[in-house]
C-alpha cells in the first residue's frame, strides 16, 4: 500500500511523523525536568528573610506531618505566580490561620551610632 503514494507525499508524511516524535522528546524532556525540580528548594529560595527561614524551620522541626504539605502548597502557589517571596510576617500569619502554634524567638537589638550593639555596649559598660 505505502508503494502506491508519491514520494513527494512519503516525505511529507515523515516530516510530520519526526516532528511528531521530536515534540514528544520535548514534553518528556520537560516533564522530566520539572519532576527533578525540588519543591522544597523552591520554597525556602523564595524566602526572603532571616525570620522566614527560622520560621519554617520552626515548623519543620515541631510539626513534620504538616510541613509537607505547606511546602507542597506554597509550591503551588509560586508555580503559578501568586507568591514571589514570603517574608517572616506572612509565614507566621499562614501558620496561625491553620492552627500552628509557632512562636518565633524575642530579639531585641540596640543601635548605636548606626550599627547594631549588645547590651553592654549599648549602656556604656
Amino acid at each position: 500500500m505505502s508503494d502506491d503514494l508519491p514520494v513527494e507525499l512519503k516525505m511529507k508524511l515523515y516530516r510530520k511523523y519526526l516532528a511528531k516524535l521530536a515534540n514528544k522528546d520535548e514534553v518528556s524532556a520537560s516533564a522530566k525536568e520539572a519532576v527533578r525540580e525540588d519543591p522544597e528548594s523552591v520554597v525556602w529560595s523564595k524566602l526572603s528573610d532571616d525570620r522566614a527561614q527560622e520560621i519554617m524551620e520552626k515548623i519543620k522541626i515541631r510539626y513534620p506531618e504538616v510541613y509537607d504539605l505547606i511546602v507542597k502548597e506554597l509550591y503551588r502557589a509560586i508555580k503559578q505566580g501568586i507568591v514571589n517571596e514570603l517574608d517572616g510576617l506572612t509565614l507566621l500569619s499562614i501558620a496561625r490561620n491553620i492552627g500552628l502554634d509557632i512562636r518565633p524567638d524575642l530579639r531585641i537589638r540596640f543601635v548605636k551610632n548606626g550599627k547594631e550593639v549588645d547590651m553592654k555596649e549599648y549602656l556604656g559598660k
